[in-house]
């Protein structure tokens, strides 16, 4: 293994225990609710709490840090913490408007723009802190390598 591929390993880990951690406060704690209240709900569409799967859960996670510290790494060469959550939320803003406004216009899921928008925002802020912590990393290991 190399040690390029070891940092990318590692930030991979480092980026999904945080975006796994951050994601589940954010999108099931402080807008569980709010979202719930906004959006349609499909019969069959949502698992009930102990039918999802967290396993499968935590890989979705695995693959968005492995995106983030794939291109960080080897095309933008992202070194630090604030990098990191600029281009980490650029890419989760990019990410949930293409997903978001996708099922605003395609389905009835989204009763309105407004829980649209908050998808959005809590999509920068919490790919945004995956991305600053990749950065942070890779930057750390690149200096001890």
């Amino acid at each position: 293994m190399t040690i390029t591929t070891m940092r990318i390993a590692l930030a991979t880990f480092l980026g999904t225990i945080t975006y796994f951690l951050f994601s589940w406060l954010v999108f099931e704690g402080l807008l569980g609710r709010f979202m719930a209240a906004h959006i349609t709900a499909l019969p069959g569409f949502r698992k009930a709490g102990d039918a999802s799967s967290m396993l499968f859960l935590f890989l979705s996670c695995v693959a968005y840090a492995l995106l983030l510290a794939v291109v960080f790494e080897r095309w933008a060469h992202v070194r630090s913490f604030t990098d990191g959550i600029l281009l980490g939320a650029l890419v989760g803003t990019l990410v949930a408007c293409m997903t978001d406004l996708y099922w605003y216009s395609t389905s009835t899921f989204f009763r309105s723009l407004l829980p649209v928008a908050a998808d959005v925002a809590a999509a920068a802020l919490t790919v945004g802190l995956m991305g600053a912590v990749i950065g942070w990393y890779l930057g750390w290991a690149k200096g001890t390598a």
